[in-house]
Protein backbone atom coordinates (compact mmCIF):
# COMPACT_ATOMS: atom_id res chain seq x y z
CA UNK A 1 0.00 0.00 0.00
CA UNK A 2 1.41 3.41 -0.98
CA UNK A 3 1.65 6.02 1.76
CA UNK A 4 -0.14 9.36 1.63
CA UNK A 5 3.00 11.35 0.77
CA UNK A 6 3.62 9.18 -2.28
CA UNK A 7 0.06 9.59 -3.46
CA UNK A 8 0.07 13.38 -3.34
CA UNK A 9 3.50 13.83 -4.90
CA UNK A 10 2.07 13.85 -8.39
CA UNK A 11 2.79 16.27 -11.26
CA UNK A 12 -0.74 17.59 -10.93
CA UNK A 13 -0.21 18.56 -7.32
CA UNK A 14 3.17 20.13 -7.95
CA UNK A 15 1.85 22.26 -10.79
CA UNK A 16 -1.17 23.50 -8.84
CA UNK A 17 -0.09 27.10 -8.19
CA UNK A 18 0.23 28.30 -4.63
CA UNK A 19 0.71 31.95 -5.59
CA UNK A 20 1.47 34.21 -8.55
CA UNK A 21 5.08 35.01 -9.35
CA UNK A 22 5.06 38.70 -10.21
CA UNK A 23 7.67 39.98 -7.76
CA UNK A 24 10.73 39.60 -9.96
CA UNK A 25 12.73 38.29 -6.99
CA UNK A 26 12.24 35.23 -4.79
CA UNK A 27 12.08 37.29 -1.58
CA UNK A 28 9.28 39.43 -3.02
CA UNK A 29 7.44 36.41 -4.39
CA UNK A 30 7.67 34.98 -0.87
CA UNK A 31 6.09 38.19 0.45
CA UNK A 32 3.29 37.82 -2.09
CA UNK A 33 2.03 34.51 -0.69
CA UNK A 34 -0.77 36.43 1.04
CA UNK A 35 -3.53 38.01 -1.02
CA UNK A 36 -4.81 41.50 -0.18
CA UNK A 37 -1.73 41.78 2.02
CA UNK A 38 -2.62 45.26 3.28
CA UNK A 39 -6.04 44.13 4.47
CA UNK A 40 -6.75 43.52 8.14
CA UNK A 41 -7.10 39.81 7.38
CA UNK A 42 -5.05 38.89 4.29
CA UNK A 43 -5.89 35.82 2.23
CA UNK A 44 -3.31 33.30 3.41
CA UNK A 45 -1.82 31.05 0.71
CA UNK A 46 0.76 29.24 2.83
CA UNK A 47 -1.79 27.18 4.70
CA UNK A 48 0.50 24.36 5.80
CA UNK A 49 3.90 22.76 5.31
CA UNK A 50 2.77 21.09 2.08
CA UNK A 51 1.82 24.37 0.43
CA UNK A 52 5.15 25.90 1.41
CA UNK A 53 7.14 22.98 -0.01
CA UNK A 54 5.06 23.07 -3.18
CA UNK A 55 5.71 26.81 -3.46
CA UNK A 56 9.44 26.18 -2.99
CA UNK A 57 9.37 23.71 -5.88
CA UNK A 58 7.42 26.11 -8.09
CA UNK A 59 9.89 28.94 -7.48
CA UNK A 60 12.84 26.68 -8.27
CA UNK A 61 14.18 27.01 -4.73
CA UNK A 62 14.26 23.21 -4.44
CA UNK A 63 13.96 20.38 -6.93
CA UNK A 64 10.68 18.57 -7.50
CA UNK A 65 12.38 15.37 -6.32
CA UNK A 66 12.71 16.90 -2.85
CA UNK A 67 8.95 17.34 -2.44
CA UNK A 68 8.02 13.87 -1.13
CA UNK A 69 10.98 13.42 1.26
CA UNK A 70 10.42 16.85 2.79
CA UNK A 71 6.68 16.29 3.03
CA UNK A 72 7.29 13.37 5.38
CA UNK A 73 8.97 15.73 7.87
CA UNK A 74 6.30 18.37 8.36
CA UNK A 75 7.29 21.54 10.19
CA UNK A 76 5.15 24.30 11.73
CA UNK A 77 4.00 26.84 9.16
CA UNK A 78 3.85 29.69 11.69
CA UNK A 79 7.65 30.10 11.75
CA UNK A 80 7.66 30.45 7.97
CA UNK A 81 4.76 32.93 7.96
CA UNK A 82 6.42 34.97 10.72
CA UNK A 83 9.58 35.29 8.61
CA UNK A 84 7.51 36.24 5.58
CA UNK A 85 5.81 39.01 7.53
CA UNK A 86 9.15 40.37 8.75
CA UNK A 87 10.41 40.44 5.16
CA UNK A 88 7.16 41.95 3.88
CA UNK A 89 7.07 44.76 6.45
CA UNK A 90 10.70 45.54 5.72
CA UNK A 91 10.00 45.56 1.99
CA UNK A 92 7.08 47.94 2.49
CA UNK A 93 9.27 50.28 4.53
CA UNK A 94 12.03 50.20 1.92
CA UNK A 95 9.56 50.87 -0.92
CA UNK A 96 8.05 53.79 1.01
CA UNK A 97 11.39 55.28 1.98
CA UNK A 98 10.73 54.61 5.66
CA UNK A 99 12.95 53.16 8.40
CA UNK A 100 12.46 49.38 8.72
CA UNK A 101 11.63 47.93 12.11
CA UNK A 102 14.67 46.89 14.14
CA UNK A 103 12.70 43.84 15.30
CA UNK A 104 12.04 42.71 11.73
CA UNK A 105 15.66 43.28 10.74
CA UNK A 106 16.86 41.24 13.71
CA UNK A 107 14.47 38.42 12.81
CA UNK A 108 15.83 38.31 9.26
CA UNK A 109 19.47 38.55 10.34
CA UNK A 110 19.03 35.80 12.93
CA UNK A 111 17.45 33.41 10.46
CA UNK A 112 19.85 34.33 7.65
CA UNK A 113 22.74 33.32 9.91
CA UNK A 114 21.35 29.80 10.38
CA UNK A 115 22.89 26.91 8.46
CA UNK A 116 22.01 26.68 4.78
CA UNK A 117 21.21 23.32 3.14
CA UNK A 118 23.88 21.21 1.49
CA UNK A 119 24.47 21.83 -2.22
CA UNK A 120 24.02 19.03 -4.72
CA UNK A 121 24.47 18.57 -8.44
CA UNK A 122 21.13 18.96 -10.15
CA UNK A 123 20.25 18.60 -13.80
CA UNK A 124 23.07 20.63 -15.28
CA UNK A 125 23.31 23.03 -12.36
CA UNK A 126 23.87 23.14 -8.62
CA UNK A 127 20.85 23.10 -6.33
CA UNK A 128 19.93 23.25 -2.68
CA UNK A 129 19.24 19.90 -1.05
CA UNK A 130 17.58 20.51 2.32
CA UNK A 131 17.94 17.86 5.00
CA UNK A 132 14.38 16.78 5.88
CA UNK A 133 14.72 17.16 9.64
CA UNK A 134 16.20 20.69 9.28
CA UNK A 135 14.43 21.76 6.09
CA UNK A 136 12.34 24.55 7.61
CA UNK A 137 15.30 26.26 9.27
CA UNK A 138 17.52 25.78 6.21
CA UNK A 139 14.98 27.12 3.72
CA UNK A 140 14.16 30.06 5.98
CA UNK A 141 17.88 30.81 6.12
CA UNK A 142 18.00 31.04 2.32
CA UNK A 143 14.91 33.24 2.10
CA UNK A 144 16.09 35.59 4.86
CA UNK A 145 19.50 35.87 3.20
CA UNK A 146 17.96 36.56 -0.21
CA UNK A 147 15.75 39.27 1.31
CA UNK A 148 18.62 41.00 3.09
CA UNK A 149 20.78 40.81 -0.03
CA UNK A 150 18.02 42.57 -1.98
CA UNK A 151 17.24 45.20 0.64
CA UNK A 152 20.94 46.04 1.06
CA UNK A 153 21.52 46.43 -2.67
CA UNK A 154 20.87 49.30 -5.12
CA UNK A 155 18.03 47.20 -6.57
CA UNK A 156 16.03 47.96 -3.44
CA UNK A 157 15.39 51.41 -4.93
CA UNK A 158 13.26 49.68 -7.55
CA UNK A 159 10.92 47.91 -5.16
CA UNK A 160 7.36 49.00 -5.84
CA UNK A 161 3.96 48.40 -4.22
CA UNK A 162 0.87 47.47 -6.19
CA UNK A 163 -1.65 50.33 -6.18
CA UNK A 164 -4.62 47.99 -6.43
CA UNK A 165 -6.55 48.76 -3.28
CA UNK A 166 -5.44 46.50 -0.42
CA UNK A 167 -3.36 44.25 -2.70
CA UNK A 168 -0.03 45.45 -1.36
CA UNK A 169 2.06 43.04 -3.39
CA UNK A 170 5.69 43.99 -3.87
CA UNK A 171 7.66 43.83 -7.10
CA UNK A 172 10.90 44.96 -8.68
CA UNK A 173 10.01 47.78 -11.05
CA UNK A 174 12.38 47.35 -13.97
CA UNK A 175 10.44 49.76 -16.20
CA UNK A 176 12.04 52.93 -17.48
CA UNK A 177 11.24 55.76 -15.10
CA UNK A 178 9.71 53.37 -12.53
CA UNK A 179 6.24 53.64 -14.07
CA UNK A 180 4.87 50.24 -13.05
CA UNK A 181 1.76 50.58 -10.87
CA UNK A 182 0.31 47.09 -10.66
CA UNK A 183 1.37 43.65 -9.51
CA UNK A 184 -0.09 42.37 -12.77
CA UNK A 185 -1.94 44.32 -15.46
CA UNK A 186 -4.20 41.29 -15.97
CA UNK A 187 -5.23 41.38 -12.32
CA UNK A 188 -5.20 44.66 -10.39
CA UNK A 189 -4.55 46.67 -13.55
CA UNK A 190 -7.69 45.42 -15.25
CA UNK A 191 -9.71 45.87 -12.07
CA UNK A 192 -8.61 49.52 -11.92
CA UNK A 193 -9.51 50.04 -15.59
CA UNK A 194 -12.93 48.51 -15.03
CA UNK A 195 -13.47 50.67 -11.97
CA UNK A 196 -12.52 53.86 -13.82
CA UNK A 197 -14.82 52.91 -16.71
CA UNK A 198 -17.71 52.30 -14.32
CA UNK A 199 -17.11 55.62 -12.54
CA UNK A 200 -16.95 57.48 -15.83
CA UNK A 201 -20.17 55.90 -17.10
CA UNK A 202 -21.89 56.68 -13.80
CA UNK A 203 -20.65 60.26 -13.93
CA UNK A 204 -22.01 60.77 -17.44
CA UNK A 205 -25.52 59.65 -16.54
Amino acid sequence: MRDRSSRIATPGVLTKPVASFVGGHIALDFCNTAGEHLAEQPDEMLLDWESFIRWAVQTGLIRAEAYSPLLRHAAPINEIVDLREAIYKTGLAVARGERPSATDLLAMRTQANASKPPVANGRGHLCWQPEPAQASEQLRAILAHEALSLFCSPRSLRIGICEGGKCGWLFLDESRGKRRRWCDMKDCGNKAKARRYYEQQHKNK
